[in-house]
């Protein structure tokens, strides 16, 4: 039970990375600080490791929280070079 318990808390960490970094492609687009790919990169890397972490439920719903603020925070800039765009669609 154990083991099924941490591989739905895997899924969903890797589901808030993948988020983030299926954005690159719109983020390069904006005029962004250099650093911020770099975060992306490394997420990058981390996804590849996900499956051998050990996670509790609080951690990822911080993580959850903390993409999910992140998203909100794009939706102006996102809005200005994705013309068309409802605000939070994607």
């Amino acid at each position: 039970m154990l083991v099924e318990h941490n591989a739905v808390l895997q899924a969903r960490l890797k589901n808030c990375l993948l988020t983030i970094v299926e954005l690159e492609p719109v983020l390069s687009r904006l005029s962004i600080h250099t650093e911020l790919l770099k975060e992306i990169n490394h997420l990058k890397n981390i996804i590849s490791k996900v499956s051998q972490l050990e996670l509790s439920q609080d951690e990822v719903v911080r993580i959850e929280r903390a993409t999910s603020l992140f998203l909100k925070e794009l939706d102006l800039p996102l809005s200005l070079v994705m013309p068309g765009k409802e605000r939070g669609q994607q």
